[in-house]
Parts: structure tokens; C-alpha cells; sequence
């Protein structure tokens, strides 16, 4: 028979729960206090060169954007035929990415950071979306490589590359006064949790004795 182990499915709990410490905290007076001052200290370093970029990542983590980039990837796992659970992997995580932002997003209702915001949205808040999209789909891009080569630069290069890309997406929500600290750090957790469910849910068995 199959054992599997538990450690993802633990890892999906943690981040499950974090994600819940951050919704039932950031109301509080202390959380409320970081979260205010943590924008102010982005506006006070706001300049045009920064606004470009990080309205660049704006553009990047939008919803099509992300939604041609993931198609990419599934049609160059088709084309390179790929095992089915990669490709199916890849669809779950990014289809429930946007289910479960929105469900979030419309269940608790955050009000957006109006007094910071550049960019004009009449959405809610909390967990942000773009960096959702960006820690899911970036994560699932290292997993795949990862899988696909042993070359330890590689590796390393796609590490990297995904983490600036996660975090630089996330700073430049609350660079653009579109988020609070809290929403990013909201989308972090819940996307992880996302990540580590279908892990262990799919891939995460191995041969084992009675």
C-alpha cells in the first residue's frame, strides 16, 4: 500500500491558521498602528522612478496577465507532455488562488487604505490579490523546475528569481496605497496554504509496507 506523509498537509495548517491570526488581528490597535505607519514610511519614499516600477508590477500581477501566464505554462507542459498531475496541479492551484481571494475579499469586506491609494479601485482589500497570483504562480514555476533539472544554478536562479518577484509584487501594493501590510501578508498565507493543500494532496505519497 501507499503511506503519506503529513508534513504539507501540517504546512497548509499552519499557514491556514496564520492567515486567520492576521484577519482576527488587523483590527486591533497595535496591528491597525503598524499597518498605518508601515504606509506612511512607503509614501514618504515615493518618487516617479519607484511609482514606474512598482506600477509595473501593477501591470504584471493583474488578473489576465496572470491568467496568459498560466496558460503559457500549461500549454508548454502539454506540448512537452508533461505528466497530467503537473498540468493539473498548476490549473488547481491557480483556479482556487482566484476562488478563494474572492471569497475572502467579498466575506470580510476590508475597506481599501483610501487615504494612500494611487491607483483608483473600488474592490476590497483584504487578501491582496496580486500578491496571491504572484506567490502561487512563481511558486508553482519553481516547483516544476525544480522537478526538471538537477543543475544546482539552475535551481538557484529560479529561487531567487521567484522570491524578488513574490516580494517586490507584494511591497508594491503598499508602495501603490492599494493595501495594507496586512492584506499582503494575508495573501502570503493563504496562498502557501493553497500551494501545500495540493501538494500533499496529489503528489505527496509515496510507497510504503502494511
Amino acid at each position: 500500500m501507499k503511506t503519506i506523509q503529513k508534513s504539507p498537509l501540517l504546512s497548509s495548517a499552519v499557514f491556514l491558521v496564520l492567515f486567520f491570526c492576521i484577519f482576527l488581528s488587523f483590527r486591533t490597535n497595535v496591528v491597525t498602528f503598524i499597518d498605518y505607519r508601515t504606509l506612511e514610511w512607503f509614501q514618504d519614499i515615493r518618487t516617479d522612478f519607484i511609482y514606474t516600477i512598482m506600477d509595473g508590477f501593477a501591470f504584471i500581477g493583474s488578473t489576465n496577465v496572470v491568467v496568459i501566464l498560466t496558460i503559457a505554462v500549461i500549454v508548454i507542459l502539454v506540448l512537452t507532455r508533461s505528466s497530467w498531475l503537473d498540468i493539473f496541479y498548476t490549473a488547481i492551484v491557480m483556479s482556487m488562488t482566484g476562488i478563494l481571494n474572492t471569497v475572502a475579499k467579498y466575506s470580510i469586506a476590508r475597506i481599501r487604505p483610501e487615504d494612500f491609494m494611487m491607483v483608483d479601485l473600488s474592490s476590497y482589500s483584504f487578501p491582496s490579490g496580486h500578491t496571491m497570483g504572484a506567490a502561487s504562480f512563481y511558486s508553482v514555476l519553481v516547483f516544476l523546475i525544480w522537478k526538471r533539472t538537477d543543475h544546482r544554478p539552475t535551481r538557484v536562479i529560479m529561487v531567487t528569481f521567484s522570491a524578488v518577484m513574490i516580494l517586490l509584487m507584494g511591497a508594491s501594493r503598499v508602495f501603490l496605497g492599494v493595501h495594507y501590510p496586512t492584506d499582503v501578508l494575508g495573501g502570503f498565507f493563504l496562498s502557501g496554504a493553497i500551494l501545500t493543500f495540493f501538494y500533499w494532496l496529489l503528489y505527496n505519497r509515496t510507497p510504503g509496507k502494511m
